[in-house]
């Protein structure tokens, strides 16, 4: 069996689970095809995606040709392959060898977030879709979506294609630091400082809490609204700033909650590292990652839609701190389980 992604870049969220597809029996061969590494603006933000193309038993072929592709695809003819894709007409260069792929006789998937309903309602997405995306539909075999809310969404558009919910996995580090023990509840913020991720709400509640100690990891056009509001704050606030993306593991171990408020989020992978370092975990219900949120053992799921939502599970964080930090080792064990590489690989080949 040959496994092929095809990305818009290298994806730190993906390459974990699918460097360890390579390990399973079935399978021969898995490379990954993008037309670049990285964006500039993640490298600002400290992405190093770069690092990613040293894992092992993975071929990456950057910045290909169509006719690379072409190649690539003659050399596996007659051969057991399947073709994912970044969504079916989202990225141009994509496009074109998912459109070349259809001379081939190979399975074919999708990998995509939900419709960004932050700037355009679910109606035009569909419009979108029946005009740009549902003529190629017939071509798919699989379609794996972040979370469990638009799945019935994608199953609307063909009873061909087998529709997954499915979740970003970020690389495994095991905690090497210990619970806080402050007398006040320890609350993290990690992301961009931007109107979309709702940090400028998020900031007006928790900062006024005496009860807690609030870290924000991150920049943006936030930032000089939020140092302005921080003189006002009854919370001790530590701002830290843009940091690279092998510091944020460390700065979480000494934290109690993450709190993920965003207004529209595909996914939300710091969920994963805050989970997999034994964090609880406060997210809205507009973000992908709240999936993971189904038992209260790992999180809470606010509700955008009112005004006292936040305030209130935060007030449950705080009434319970003793528990939360009682509990690091139980939400430990179960993202090894439930949201590792290897887990999420298990269950990727499962349902091929």
């Amino acid at each position: 069996m040959n496994l092929f992604f095809f990305q818009n870049c290298i994806s730190p969220h993906q390459i974990p689970f699918i460097e360890e597809l390579s390990v399973f029996t079935d399978v021969d061969r898995v490379v990954v095809i993008a037309p670049r590494v990285d964006y500039d603006d993640r490298k600002l933000m400290g992405w190093k995606a770069s690092n990613l193309l040293k894992v092992s038993n993975v071929e990456f072929i950057i910045a290909s040709s169509v006719d690379q592709v072409k190649k690539l695809y003659e050399s596996c003819k007659g051969e057991d392959t399947y073709c994912f894709f970044s969504g079916i007409n989202a990225f141009a260069e994509v496009v074109s060898w998912m459109k070349l792929s259809l001379n081939y006789p190979f399975k074919r998937g999708v990998i995509t977030e939900p419709p960004l309903l932050y700037h355009y309602p679910l109606w035009q997405h569909s419009l979108r879709f029946a005009l740009k995306d549902w003529k190629y539909v017939k071509h798919f075999n699989y379609l794996l979506v972040m979370g469990d809310e638009f799945v019935n969404y994608y199953r609307f558009w063909s009873k061909r294609w087998k529709v997954l919910p499915f979740i970003y996995c970020t690389e495994w580090k095991e905690r090497t630091l210990p619970v806080p023990i402050t007398e006040k509840l320890k609350v993290l913020y990690v992301g961009s400082f931007s109107d979309r991720k709702n940090v400028v709400a998020m900031f007006s509640i928790l900062s006024q809490k005496s009860e807690l100690e609030l870290g924000l990891v991150g920049d943006g056009e936030k930032r000089t609204l939020i140092e302005t509001m921080n003189k006002e704050a009854k919370a001790k606030v530590i701002l830290y700033g843009m940091q690279p993306m092998n510091r944020i593991s460390e700065i979480m171990q000494q934290y109690d909650v993450l709190v993920l408020p965003s207004k529209h989020d595909g996914w939300g992978a710091v969920v994963n590292e805050a989970l997999t370092m034994g964090l609880y975990v406060v997210t809205s219900n507009h973000c992908g990652a709240s999936y993971l949120l189904k038992d209260r053992q790992q999180g809470i799921v606010f509700n955008l839609e009112s005004s006292s939502s936040l305030n209130n599970v935060i007030d449950t964080c705080i009434a319970n701190r003793d528990w939360i930090r009682k509990t690091v080792n139980e939400r430990i064990a179960w993202s090894k389980d439930h949201i590792s590489c290897k887990a999420v690989a298990h269950y990727f080949m499962q349902n091929l």
